[in-house]
């Protein structure tokens, strides 16, 4: 159960990432650390993925990181699922159980490893983010009042996704592809308009409204519709000239 699936995890592993790596990537990804396996702790990235949203994700900032994880995760529908099952759980569970250690850190008979993962009896974790440090941490700081209101925001995440899957109002029987050429020429020839950032559609903003809006068979994830809304993109360049190639056209919104 590793469920490296439901999050957003860096293609690169750890221990092969150079300086620019680092300084291109997003704040909201987790490591890959896979160069472990087979000895990785089997639910470490969801220990990870916790730690991160309740540790070093500002609270302004969540909403942002829990539309990440669904953009660039693997399997949304899981995603989704285990935010809803085990992650508001988990944070419930970790508000109500949480004390102060005064036994120390650390596994028995641990041998430590670099970037501060140790092995214990043939499996390799990490203390900061293993469940009796959160308990610890969160008492002796007491975070307690400022996890509810976590919960209360990640639920809501939660509850916004399964109301906009169940009631979209649109279906669209082509797929994405088709759906991303169409919308970018309405919005070039001034039937719609979309938001923007620096001069430039916000194409990642434009993704997730279409995806409320229509039902596309095949699409679990407005990433699917995106990378067709690029103008820069590969795919959308050759969806495009099977569109010219059958001599697609619209006219400008003031043609008379």
């Amino acid at each position: 159960m590793n469920d490296k699936d439901a999050f957003a995890i860096d293609k690169v592993e750890f221990n092969q990432l150079k300086d620019k790596d680092f300084e291109n990537s997003s704040k909201f990804v987790l490591h890959n650390y896979n160069y472990y396996e087979p000895k990785l702790e089997v639910d470490f990235y969801l220990k990870y993925f916790i730690y991160k949203l309740l540790f070093e994700t500002r609270i302004i900032e969540l909403t942002e990181f829990l539309e990440y994880h669904y953009d660039y995760c693997d399997n949304p529908e899981k995603y989704y699922a285990i935010l809803d099952l085990e992650v508001i759980p988990k944070v419930e569970e970790i508000i109500d159980h949480a004390q102060v250690n005064f036994n120390g850190n650390g596994y028995y008979n641990e041998k430590k490893l670099e970037n501060g993962f140790i092995e214990t009896e043939e499996v390799i974790k990490k203390w900061e983010w293993d469940y009796p440090y959160m308990l610890h941490y969160v008492a002796a700081t007491r975070l307690q009042n400022q996890f509810k209101k976590r919960i209360k925001i990640i639920q809501k995440f939660v509850d916004d996704y399964q109301e906009i899957s169940q009631t979209k109002p649109l279906k669209w029987i082509a797929g994405p592809s088709q759906l991303g050429v169409v919308i970018r020429e309405l919005i070039s020839k001034g039937y719609m308009d979309a938001d923007k950032t620096r001069g430039d559609i916000n194409n990642r903003l434009l993704s997730r409204e279409l995806f409320k809006a229509f039902s596309i068979e095949g699409c679990d994830s407005p990433k699917s519709i995106e990378i067709y809304l690029s103008l820069g993109n590969k795919r959308y360049q050759k969806a495009k000239e099977i569109f010219d190639k059958r001599e697609f056209y619209i006219p400008d919104a003031d043609y008379t």
